[in-house]
């Protein structure tokens, strides 16, 4: 259980290398059992580059970059594009990521600079808090949360409910919100804030962007209502991102070792290939972000997605990620401000219906766009904007989300999306694991966790579905 040990990660310079012969990255700990005092910069720079590299560009992300079919694995089936995501596949993501790495360094950090008086410090710890346990309770639905951080105190937490756990989100981002409104002269993170800088502005804007997206990630949740939770995501968003200098990112570099996560796994793992069914996507529609989104074959000419689930060939015969997204120095991003507006666009459909949405939309496409290094005035951009992006009563859902899930390439919030709402419209792919009929709609329980904490919600499967995702 992760509580048997409290583990200190102290990671100021470097990021943590991949196995290369394994689906999951076995994190080096550096555990400074001497040290007296572990630093809230050193805590937030930890907790920020391990949450950037081991799950925002990391296991999780990559699973849903599998599972909504943005990214093929070149090898026989069944493998992890074809749902083979065991308890032992989960269990380092569990038990060294996002346990002992991230929330249990986050509780520390929110209490010793809640002692200290260091109140932006204490609000940092928060919001990093509600961004990985919305991460975790999305993949495993209960977790613990409430007994999670105990230490030797309690060796068997027991398990929240979801419910209760985005409460609690909740609940960190308003108390995140009134910290970072207070004053704080102690500069205790400074520039190791490897996201902000330490700028309370923006970290509040973050906050009231997750507010956001989490109040729609309820949209169809048990007992709530779709308009209310859409109205309350376009209050939270009145406060969040101006534009997209506010983008909360961990950037990387291109020394041996601490390229971005997305670097070292597309370009350096040698399996990794774009599916054919996100190619497929983006050339049927002309969509200009095509080049930057995937690389042309090696050998021969043009594109080629690989067909999930189907025999395995050459990689060099396969596209791979585009080299935008697959830089080395490449910043994996928590949010961006092109997702700020297609929340905006969602939300104002579920409010005010398709026409109001259409300018929201036009503006979340032309942000994508822009990210991606195009110009979102030019001819090509307009013309596909109007050809594929004009909604109507019937098409206006569809059309937003599948817009967002381009926009969302290689983001844990692809799969987030499509569980709650069903789109963009995917088909179990070929050659399943265990010939499962459904895509998987979460993650089974890590092995640690079956053996050492038994719990009445274990061991789960992979068909089951997580508390707020209701939508058939």
């Amino acid at each position: 259980m992760m509580n048997k040990k409290i583990i200190i990660s102290i990671i100021a310079g470097s990021v943590m290398l991949g196995g290369s012969g394994c689906k999951k990255f076995l994190d080096v700990n550096n555990d400074p059992a001497a040290a007296t005092n572990v630093t809230d910069a050193l805590l937030v720079g930890g907790a920020e580059l391990t949450t950037a590299f081991n799950i925002a560009g990391g296991y999780p992300a990559r699973t849903a970059a599998f599972w909504t079919q943005q990214l093929g694995y070149d090898q026989p089936a069944p493998e992890w594009d074809t749902y083979k995501v065991t308890a032992s596949d989960v269990d380092n993501t569990w038990s060294f990521d996002m346990y002992p790495q991230i929330l249990n360094n986050l509780k520390i950090l929110q209490d010793q600079a809640t002692t200290a008086s260091h109140p932006h410090a204490a609000g940092m710890g928060k919001i990093l808090m509600a961004y990985n346990m919305a991460v975790t309770t999305d993949l495993w639905n209960a977790v613990p949360y409430s007994q999670g951080f105990t230490g030797f105190g309690n060796l068997k937490p027991k398990y929240d409910t979801q419910e209760s756990i985005y409460t609690s989100i909740n609940t960190l981002l308003d108390d995140a919100i009134a910290l970072l409104a207070q004053e704080d002269a102690s500069g205790s993170v400074g520039d190791k804030d490897l996201i902000y800088g330490s700028d309370p502005e923006k970290w509040t804007a973050f906050a009231y962007f997750l507010k956001a997206r989490f109040a729609l990630r309820l949209t169809y949740a048990p007992g709530k209502v779709a308009a209310t939770q859409a109205q309350a995501a376009l209050t939270a968003l009145a406060k969040a991102f101006p534009d997209a200098s506010f983008n909360p990112g961990v950037t990387f570099g291109t020394k041996s070792g601490s390229e971005a996560p997305w670097n070292q796994f597309t370009v350096k793992w040698g399996s990794v290939a774009v599916s054919s069914t996100f190619l497929t996507l983006l050339q049927s529609t002309n969509d200009p972000r095509l080049p930057v989104m995937v690389d042309p074959v090696k050998k021969g000419t043009g594109y080629r997605g690989r067909i999930i689930g189907s025999d395995q060939i050459d990689i060099d015969s396969l596209s791979g990620v585009g080299q935008f997204f697959a830089a080395a120095d490449q910043s994996v991003y928590l949010a961006t401000y092109d997702e700020q507006l297609f929340i905006k666009a969602e939300a104002t459909f579920l409010t005010a219906g398709f026409a109001a949405a259409q300018p929201v939309l036009k503006s979340a496409v032309e942000a994508h766009m822009e990210r991606c290094g195009l110009n979102p005035a030019s001819a090509a951009v307009q013309a596909y904007i109007t050809a594929k992006c004009t909604l109507t009563a019937a098409n206006a859902y569809e059309v937003i989300m599948t817009q967002k899930y381009i926009s969302n390439y290689l983001s844990l919030e692809s799969y987030n999306d499509w569980r709650r709402t069903n789109f963009p419209k995917l088909t179990v792919v070929e050659n399943a694991y265990q010939g499962i009929t459904t895509i998987p709609r979460r993650w089974v329980y890590p092995a640690s966790e079956n053996e050492t904490n038994a719990q009445p919600e274990q061991p789960g499967k992979l068909t089951d579905r997580v508390w707020w995702d209701t939508k058939q």
